[in-house]
């Protein structure tokens, strides 16, 4: 096993060649990317919620209800802005609106191009010093009813403490027990939730320490780089370049990350590029490569197809077995936030009859199918409903050379790609519907089935969730989820259940 130092080294030299291949200018280019659930955007605007700083929005909304993309942040980031106005904000506030501010500035500027100049020229702004640190999160008791822990009571929780060194500069520690549940799926990791150091200048955005991904604009789970694993020890660089006028302004990301999986040592590095085509039309491509070498500095400027078969050879170092997937989505968004997207995946481009058999090699592509009404019902009361539909291969994110396993596209045993997993087609449904300025309902609902076609009679699962939450203040909730859910496999009895949840949330 490789030593913590080296570890350490690799991300420091990843993140020194990032710094220095920043250009100038600022940060213009938004992104409809979604934001991981474990972000520490969450926890800023759980703060602030909890404060009464976001309208319509009590900190429960951040805890894990809503998956929000980077446009509706940067949306509830400027509904927090024009509030604070009649508010005595105290240093606390004003350090996490600084670093929300420097996150979305893109979004921000895409949204409302005065709004950060109204925040910058304010002089009812406390002062921040440097080394501001306080606490933020939320405790939420969960009595639960279920197969596995019948009459159980699990207390989940999220506290961060956050450390504002300058306003272009923060960190942030969190520890967390919790449950995640997506698709009835129970998410538990025993490492650090996240520990981050994050910094801004005019056109770049570097972070070192673990943390979250997800890459394109699927609320269901990303097919290249997902949240559905635990959190990585990674280094990130963020930045735009310009081209000129045939190829324009883009954004790049960059991440190297380390970790076990499967009794080894894994490195994954991901590469995403993102271009607004107009004002309506948003383009994402990304490729990320899972091997069990030390990667060369080369793969931080060369794409991993090249880099894989140029550098590699007999006596490289270059790990010429690695497993390198590819990626593109395409979003639509029109004036009012409706959103039509798609997502395409190839894993092992050298397979390239890409929809059928290519000699003995197997087929191994995913891609998701979505649209987002913000405005389901008419009238002012939040409305939403989203749709998707999401196929993979029998292979995709498997390792197809049996020698070596340790390739397969996994963390600590999960997908790090879509959560259903290789060989599936799946639909998913998600609306929220509010009553009144306290009641608010969440629907969701999930059919899975195995992938294989001509074979009707293959595993399948449908689950049905409905909550009813109230909002007894911006910082205390209270919610009931009921999740009837039935399993079906060939051969065996039909599984019916459900599932009840109760939880009471208290953020700070």
């Amino acid at each position: 096993m490789r030593s913590p130092l080296r570890r350490a080294l690799l991300v420091l030299l990843a993140v020194l060649l990032l710094t220095g291949s920043a250009s100038a200018g600022r940060r213009i280019v938004p992104s409809v990317d979604h934001i991981p659930l474990g972000d520490w955007t969450y926890d800023a605007m759980i703060s602030l919620a909890a404060d009464g700083l976001v309208p319509g929005c009590s900190a429960r909304v951040f805890e894990g209800d809503r998956l929000f993309d980077r446009m509706q942040m940067a949306e509830a980031l400027v509904s927090v802005i024009e509030s604070s106005k009649s508010e005595l904000l105290i240093s606390s506030q004003t350090a996490l609106i600084d670093h929300l501010i420097q996150e979305f500035r893109p979004e921000l500027g895409f949204l409302n191009e005065g709004i950060i100049d109204d925040w910058e020229h304010r002089a009812d702004k406390t002062a921040v010093s440097d080394g501001e640190t306080f606490l933020l999160g939320y405790v939420r008791p969960t009595p639960t009813d279920d197969s596995a822990s019948s009459g159980n009571v699990t207390i989940p929780f999220r506290i961060s403490g956050f450390s504002s060194f300058s306003q272009r500069a923060f960190g942030i520690a969190t520890i967390a027990d919790r449950e995640d549940k997506f698709f009835e799926t129970a998410r538990y990791s025993t490492q650090p939730d996240k520990v981050i150091l994050r910094g801004y200048d005019s056109n770049f955005i570097w972070s070192v320490g673990r943390e979250y991904q997800n890459w394109g604009p699927a609320y269901s789970g990303s097919l290249i780089l997902s949240d559905n694993s635990a959190s990585f020890w990674q280094a990130r660089g963020i930045k735009e370049i310009d081209l000129g006028r045939l190829i324009g302004r883009f954004k790049i990301t960059e991440s190297l990350s380390v970790f076990e999986d499967k009794g080894r040592m894994l490195y994954l590095f991901g590469r995403r590029y993102e271009r607004p085509l107009s004002e309506r039309w948003f383009l994402g491509v990304s490729e990320a490569a899972k091997m069990n070498k030390t990667p060369n500095p080369a793969i931080l400027v060369l794409p991993v197809y090249l880099y894989q078969h140029v550098l590699g050879g007999p006596g490289s170092s270059i790990d010429e077995s690695l497993n390198a997937l590819y990626a593109a989505d395409l979003t639509y968004r029109t004036e009012n936030g409706i959103e039509y997207y798609g997502e395409f995946l190839i894993d092992d481009i050298t397979a390239p009859d890409i929809f059928g058999p290519h000699f003995e090699r197997p087929r191994k592509i995913g891609y998701t199918l979505g649209f987002f009404l913000p405005k389901l019902f008419a009238g002012e009361r939040l409305s939403t409903f989203r749709a998707e539909y999401i196929f993979t291969d029998p292979q995709t994110y498997e390792a197809t050379r049996a020698e070596f396993p340790e390739l397969a596209y996994t963390h600590d045993h999960a997908i790090i790609g879509h959560p259903i997993g290789p060989n599936a087609k799946a639909l998913f449904l998600h609306g929220e519907y509010y009553l009144s300025d306290k009641w608010s309902l969440i629907g969701e609902y999930f059919h899975v089935r195995q992938n294989r076609l001509g074979e009707p009679e293959r595993p399948k699962e449908d689950i049905i969730s409905l909550m009813a939450a109230y909002d007894i203040a911006p910082d205390k909730s209270i919610a009931l989820r009921v999740a009837p859910f039935k399993i079906t496999c060939p051969g065996e009895p039909e599984t019916n259940g459900v599932n009840y949840e109760l939880r009471a949330s208290f953020a700070f």
